[in-house]
């Protein structure tokens, strides 16, 4: 097979992806193993990008010859190592003007100017080469993306120029999948970090018509931090703001950690939920009160913490209910929110609002009570009480954590 004829077939394989929604270890694969094929000789190849998510800033994937290949996420919070910073990979990401790194790693015209080169050339590399290919995302203004792509080869002679031209040729339509698996990569990630991941699902599926509910049976956790609006009142919004997402980080792992779902922040509240296929479906309940109890200790833990230097501090209240609840779609016009409503959510903040009254930090319905049939030996009445705006008293519980 001549160059020119691996280039296109490589080209009409990229096309085929471009309407399918793998993900991008197996492009690199297949791409990769595609130039081989056509006699193209690549021992490594490395692809990065950026992407839009809350906690990831950049995804890296590195493919090398009979071995997986490995994915590398680099957080926001983790920062440029300094192995990045004198790669190829910062050189043209410095240099804006320039799109393509091109070095010899054997021979008189050798040059290791990065660190890595030598590196590789230590592998039996002989020739490397690494391109630019900025792109944006669609409907998305502001974010700027792009792939950088590198090869390497093994080959005793390195690239010939026919292989340098089909990597420029094709390295623009490898960019051109990539930019449509990250559109929907974004996509998804909104919604998870905005929504949640059973409501992104389910408007990915197409359930965004106002008024489109499924009914579901879910245990129901309702947080809110006692003293908010005290502490908020002469505290700055920023460092408010900041002490807040402290205290969310000390109760959302473990609702999440456990396969629940958070449904909403509500200023300084949460609603979460675990799906329950059976009313009756004990390990389900155990497993809601287990995170709220974990929450709970989380938050009693840092709040030591803080005291004793002088901090101040937010003391949480949970309240773990259970019912039949509606999970859908709600709003006006065009601007929808994806919730739960229904009874059992409004119970379940009427009973989360005696905390302050019972003296009591973890209350728990009678419902959920009867359902946690393995958690009975837990449970501590707290009495029988009346709900604001439910027609009948019921018994609350708590549990000694």
């Amino acid at each position: 097979m001549s160059t020119a004829d691996a280039v296109q077939d490589i080209s009409d394989w990229l096309i085929g992806q471009g309407l399918d929604d793998g993900g991008y270890d197996d492009l690199l694969d297949g791409f990769c193993e595609r130039l081989n094929a056509g006699g193209i000789p690549v021992q490594r190849s490395m692809m990065a990008m950026r992407t839009l998510h809350p906690t990831i800033d950049a995804r890296g994937f590195v493919w090398r010859r009979n071995a997986e290949v490995e994915v590398d996420n680099f957080t926001t919070e983790r920062g440029p190592t300094q192995e990045f910073l004198d790669s190829p990979l910062a050189y043209l990401l410095q240099n804006r003007d320039i799109r393509e790194v091109r070095r010899p790693l054997t021979g008189p015209n050798a040059t290791l100017d990065f660190p890595v080169l030598t590196d590789l050339k230590d592998q039996g590399v002989t020739d490397y080469m690494i391109m630019k290919v900025p792109f944006k995302v669609a409907s998305l203004e502001g974010f700027e993306s792009g792939m950088l792509i590198s090869w390497a080869s093994d080959a005793p002679d390195g690239f010939t120029p026919a292989c340098v031209t089909a990597l420029r040729r094709l390295a623009p339509r490898l960019a051109l999948v990539m930019s449509n698996r990250l559109l929907r990569e974004v996509t998804i990630n909104v919604l998870d970090t905005y929504v949640g991941h059973q409501a992104g699902e389910r408007i990915l599926s197409g359930e965004i018509s106002r008024g489109s509910l499924h009914q579901i049976d879910a245990a129901i956790l309702m947080m809110d931090f006692r003293g908010f609006t005290a502490l908020s009142d002469r505290t700055d919004g920023a460092h408010m703001a900041a002490l807040l997402n402290e205290y969310f980080e000390r109760i959302v792992p473990p609702v999440l950690d456990r396969g629940g779902e958070i449904l909403k922040f509500m200023g300084d509240g949460v609603l979460a939920t675990f799906s329950l296929k059976d009313l009756q479906d004990e390990m389900v309940c155990k497993t809601a009160l287990d995170a709220a109890i974990e929450a709970l200790n989380n938050v009693h833990d840092w709040n030591t913490e803080r005291v004793a230097g002088a901090a101040p501090v937010m003391k949480l209240d949970v309240a773990v209910h259970l019912g039949r609840v509606q999970f859908g779609n709600v709003g006006a016009g065009n601007r929808l929110d994806f919730t739960v409503i229904g009874a059992a959510v409004n119970e379940a903040s009427r009973i989360e609002a005696l905390s302050d009254e019972l003296s009591h930090h973890l209350l728990i319905s009678e419902s959920f009570a009867a359902a946690a049939t393995n958690c009975t030996g837990r449970l501590v009445s707290v009495g029988r009480h009346r709900l604001r705006g439910v027609s009948r008293d019921q018994e609350l519980f708590t549990v000694d954590y």
